[in-house]
């Protein structure tokens, strides 16, 4: 009598299985609830703007308090983007970048919001061309904020060792979009705060 033995068989191999692993789950839905809330919240703001007038202490604390949003909310996107630039010179992996993202985003947004929350008492002049175009860029920077949420939960989960070169190069270029956008926009509210204001 003879005994049947199971045989397991090897898997077939795929192609670029090893650089590409399993991408990380993806909630479309939430990213486009994000872009809701960013989209509600400056309007808020700029509604909480037309119908708020400051007097002359109050206009300090709230510049004063502005500059501290500025500070930790752009001087983290600094800092991050100061990483990308490592990861792109082999310096660092993928890997730890996605992990410092994730961990700098609660930052960035506190910053991103109390310049809004601040910006309502700093009585912006609405029929100011320059402006209106700080408002638009302050929006560019919160949707664009959602998108680099989105693209970095594209990212494969790749092994603690992995470089920029074993990323998909779509998702490459989505990310280095991503960051041009940011500066770009922090840039020009930043210009326009400074020397239009």
């Amino acid at each position: 009598m003879t005994t049947l033995k199971a045989v397991t068989e090897p898997a077939p191999s795929r192609p670029h299985a090893g650089r590409f692993p399993a991408t990380r789950a993806f909630d479309s839905d939430s990213a486009a609830w994000r872009a809701i809330a960013v989209c509600l919240g400056w309007s808020v703001m700029i509604v909480a703007a037309h119908q708020t007038r400051t007097g002359a202490v109050g206009h300090r604390i709230a510049l004063v308090l502005h500059l501290l949003s500025l500070a930790v909310g752009f001087g983290t996107v600094l800092a991050v983007d100061a990483c990308g630039l490592a990861v792109l010179a082999g310096r660092r992996t993928v890997a730890w970048m996605v992990r410092l993202s994730a961990r700098t985003d609660a930052l960035i947004w506190a910053g991103l919001a109390g310049l809004g929350v601040s910006g309502v008492f700093l009585d912006p002049a609405f029929g100011n061309v320059a402006t209106l175009l700080n408002l638009y860029a302050v929006l560019v920077v919160g949707l664009n904020g959602v998108y680099a949420r989105t693209v970095r939960d594209r990212l494969p989960l790749l092994a603690d060792g992995a470089g920029v070169q074993d990323l998909p190069r779509p998702l490459l270029r989505r990310a280095l979009v991503s960051g041009l956008v940011s500066q770009a926009a922090w840039w020009t509210s930043i210009l326009i705060g400074t020397f239009a204001s």
